[in-house]
This record gives structure tokens, sequence and C-alpha cells, in this order.
């Protein structure tokens, strides 16, 4: 009996000891083993195999991100954005969807609130001397109307690509999008500045503020701003025109019912002129009219300053209703405008 019992005590301390050994091969295998959850992600690398290992002192292992794709264009999510706030705007007006988020756009600046301030590129590339005509709208934001005539322009020039041959068409169909996204839209920007006042035009130190206070008495609507230049809006039309150097710059406003030139001849003479009397007879005699350059508009900056042939085209109303009706009036001026050559 004592015999079995030994034999018996015997055998189980053989069978610990092996296991033990057992225990310590498996440990050292799995040692420097990753938990599975912490894995770089397969896709990351062309070896779909590859751990990190870790070691005492290293911190846990945490996953590889994978870098959004390279062929994601800059500031999509922005414009995507503002595309829904335009379309939700152009609802209330009644206009449907604006089709902005299929249009190709460029934005290098962005308004005081954060929003992109865009434009399309349409016809010749950059490189490649043309033809150039900067269209602007949304200058002002109450002047709602001006807005749907450039996406009007925008879609115009879309089903009429033979156009485009020989010129390049540069539409910014929202200049200042603070004003106009606001519930109850604004002449002035998101600084209360009126961005037709704030061009860096010689005589605005001079004479800025003192119309302003005299002439307007002060009002909000028409503050130039306390120095020239100094709001986004402004800047981002003054680097376009240095950018594309066109020849002849439309500007899209309302309610003043009048197609004004400032530039080279100024009124009365000259291939500016003629073209200014060209567009008004294409839309059924629109009047023209000699209105005055201010200190720190666009006509006073690029047409008197820099030699550039721009127009002013003053629409009827701001009556969100009679936008086909507009885009009709001006289709054949538009038509004429781009493609002639100055």
């Amino acid at each position: 009996m004592k015999h079995i019992i030994y034999c018996f005590l015997h055998f189980i301390f053989l069978f610990s000891f092996n296991s033990c050994e057992i225990l310590d091969t498996y440990s050292e295998k799995t040692e420097n083993t990753v938990d599975p959850q912490w894995e770089e992600s397969p896709k990351a690398h062309k070896t779909q195999n590859s751990k990190v290992q870790k070691t005492i002192s290293a911190p846990k292992p945490k996953p590889l991100l994978i870098p959004r794709s390279k062929n994601r264009p800059v500031g999509e999510s922005e414009m995507k954005s503002l595309c829904q706030k335009l379309d939700k705007k152009f609802y209330q007006y009644g206009w449907r969807k604006s089709g902005c988020q299929y249009y190709k756009w460029q934005f290098v600046r962005r308004s005081h609130l954060g929003n992109p301030i865009a434009w399309v590129h349409y016809g010749e590339p950059e490189e490649v001397k043309a033809n150039t005509t900067i269209v602007l709208c949304g200058v002002h934001g109450d002047e709602i109307t001006p807005v749907k005539f450039c996406y009007d322009l925008m879609k115009y020039l879309d089903k009429n690509q033979k156009l485009l041959l020989g010129n390049r068409i540069i539409v910014a169909p929202l200049v200042t999008p603070d004003s106009f996204l606001k519930k109850w839209p604004s002449r002035t920007n998101a600084r209360g500045v009126d961005v037709n006042r704030n061009f860096p035009t010689n005589d605005w130190h001079a004479k800025a503020h003192k119309i302003w206070k005299r002439r307007y008495k002060s009002t909000k609507r028409k503050f130039p701003g306390k120095r020239p230049n100094s709001e986004q809006e402004t800047i981002f039309q003054v680097n376009l025109i240095k950018r594309y150097k066109p020849q002849k710059i439309i500007s899209v406003h309302a309610p003043l019912t009048i197609l004004d030139y400032d530039g080279p001849g100024h009124h009365g003479e000259g291939e500016g002129h003629d073209l200014l009397l060209q567009m008004s007879k294409s839309a059924k005699g629109y009047q023209v009219k000699n209105y005055p350059y201010f200190p720190g508009s666009l006509g006073n900056w690029a047409g008197h300053m820099n030699k550039i042939a721009t127009y002013t085209l003053e629409l009827p109303s701001s009556d969100n209703r009679l936008h086909k009706k507009f885009w009709k009036l001006f289709e054949k001026a538009m038509t004429h405008a781009i493609t002639h050559k100055l």
C-alpha cells in the first residue's frame, strides 16, 4: 500500500514539472505578440501581415490612421456647406436648386464668417492669352437678383460651349456671401462695410469718409471701412483682377435700371463705350447713364485708375420673382460682351 502511494505522488510531481516547462515555452512565444485589436490596418501597407512589436518600455501601440485620399480637393467640405446654405436661400426665393455643387469651384479666400468666396473659370486656360471677362455678382447681399443672374449665366455657358473658344470668362456669383446668406440680407458685409466703397483708390483717404459723412449722413449702409482694401471681399476682387488681367469687367447690381461704363475713353468715345452702346441695343435699348464713380468703388479703381473697361449692369429690381425676365432681357447683351474683343 505504501509503495502505491509513493508511486502516485511521484507521478504528480513529474506532471507538474513538465506543465511548467510547457507554459514557459508558450509564454516566450507570445511575449512579443501584439493584441490583434491593435494591429495596423492591412490597407495601410502592401504587406497585410505586418505587425507592431511590443517592448516592455514602449507604450501600448495605437491603430495607424489612413490619410484621406489625395484626390479629394482642398476645401471641398467648405464648398459643400456653402452650397447647402445657398440652396436654402434659392428655395426661399422660389428659384429651386442652385446647382452649386456641380460646378468646378476655385477659392483661396474666405469671408469674415468663414464662407468661401469662390469663382468658376470658363474657357481658355490661365496660361493662354485670351479675350478675358470677369463677371461679379452678389457684391451687395440685399441685391438678390444679381446672384441668380450669375447662376443663369453659368448655366448658359455650360450649354453653349462654342462661346468659350478663344475666350476666358471668370464668374464670381457671390462676392459677399455673409450678407446674402443672412436671414435679412444687407448691403454691407459681416463687418458692416460697403465693399464697393472699400477699393484702394487714389482719393480714398482724402474723400471716402468726408463723402460718407456729408452726403450720406454717416449711414451704416454706405460705410467705406476704416481703411481701404480692409475687407476680404474687396481683396478677393482686387486679386482676381490682378490674376486674370481682364480686358472687361462686368459688375451686376440692382435696382437702378442703368448701364454704366468706367474705363479708357470714359463716356462718349472709344471701343469701351461702343461696347456699352451695343450691350444697350441688345437689351432693347436699356438706359445708358454716366453715373459718377465714388472713392473706393470698383469703377474708380478698375476703370479710372487701372484703365480696364468696367461695366456696371444695374438690373431693374431685386424682385426675386422677375429673375427669368432679367436673364432673358440681357442674354444677348452678355453674349456680345463676353465674346467682344477690345
